[in-house]
C-alpha cells in the first residue's frame, strides 16, 4: 500500500514536471513568435526629398540693358545710336549646390552682346562676359515646391568693343572685377526639370583699356569720369535640370 502510494506520488510529480516543461516550451515558442512578428519585414529606407534638390544646372537667355551715362547728345541719330548700344541680349548658364535647404553656392557665366550703327560713319559691337561665384539663399512658397532664389555675385568680367570710325578699325579690350545681385523664381515641372525667371543687376567699371589698330597697340589709362561703365540689368528665362 505504501509502495503504491509512493509510486502514485512519483507518477504525479513526473506529470507535473512534464506539464511545467510543456508550458515553458509553449511560452518560449510564443515569445519567439512574438519577437519574429514584431520585427518589420523590410528595413526602413530613407528616401531623398525631391522637392529640395541639392544640385541644379541651368541655361538661360533674355534681354539686357546697360546703365552707363552718355555725354551730351544733340541729334536724333545719336539718341537712337545710344539706345541701340545700351540694349542687347544676355545668355549663359550656372551650376548650384545646396549643402543646406536654404543656403547654397554656385558658379555663373553670362555673356552680353550689343551693337549699334550710325549710317556708314560709326559702328560698335560690344561683348561683355562675366564669370562669378555666387552665394545663394533659397526660400520656398507655401506649396513647398516653388522657390525664390536670391544670389550675391562676385567675379571676373572681360570687355571687348570692336569699333569702326570712318575707314579706321579699333578693338578696345579690358578686364575688371564685378559684383551683382540677382533674384529669381523657380517653378519645377517635374522632379528633374524646372523653369526659371531671373532678374540680375551687375556693377563694374574699367579704368585701363588696350586699344588695337591694324598697325599698333596702346594701353589707355582712364580717369574716373572717363572710365567704361559696365553696369547693366538683365531679365532672363531659362530651364534647370535638378
Amino acid at each position: 500500500m505504501i509502495r503504491s502510494f509512493a509510486a502514485l506520488l512519483l507518477i504525479s510529480g513526473m506529470l507535473a514536471h512534464s506539464a511545467s516543461a510543456q508550458e515553458a516550451s509553449i511560452t518560449e515558442w510564443r515569445k519567439e513568435r512574438e519577437e519574429v512578428m514584431d520585427k518589420p519585414s523590410k528595413p526602413a529606407v530613407r528616401t531623398k526629398d525631391a522637392s529640395h534638390p541639392r544640385w541644379s544646372v541651368g541655361l538661360n537667355g533674355g534681354y539686357a540693358y546697360r546703365l552707363f551715362r552718355a555725354g551730351m547728345v544733340v541729334s536724333h541719330d545719336e539718341q537712337q545710336y545710344l539706345k541701340d548700344l545700351k540694349s542687347g541680349i544676355a545668355f549663359g548658364g550656372d551650376v548650384a549646390w545646396f549643402p543646406w535647404k536654404h543656403v547654397g553656392f554656385g558658379l555663373r557665366y553670362e555673356m552680353y552682346k550689343g551693337s549699334a550703327k550710325m549710317d556708314s560713319v560709326q559702328s560698335e559691337k560690344v561683348t561683355i562676359q562675366h564669370l562669378s561665384g555666387a552665394l545663394i539663399h533659397r526660400s520656398f512658397l507655401k506649396n513647398g515646391k516653388t522657390a525664390i532664389l536670391t544670389s550675391l555675385l562676385l567675379g571676373y568680367q572681360p570687355y571687348e568693343n570692336k569699333s569702326v570710325v570712318g575707314a579706321q578699325k579699333f578693338t578696345f579690350s579690358g578686364k575688371t572685377m564685378n559684383w551683382g545681385v540677382s533674384v529669381g523664381i523657380e517653378q519645377p515641372l517635374s522632379p528633374k526639370f524646372a523653369l526659371n525667371l531671373t532678374g540680375t543687376a551687375m556693377m563694374g567699371a574699367i579704368y585701363r583699356l588696350q586699344r588695337k589698330t591694324e598697325f599698333s597697340t596702346e594701353t589707355l589709362h582712364l580717369s574716373k569720369d572717363d572710365s567704361v561703365d559696365l553696369s547693366r540689368f538683365s531679365v532672363t528665362l531659362g530651364f534647370r535640370f535638378l
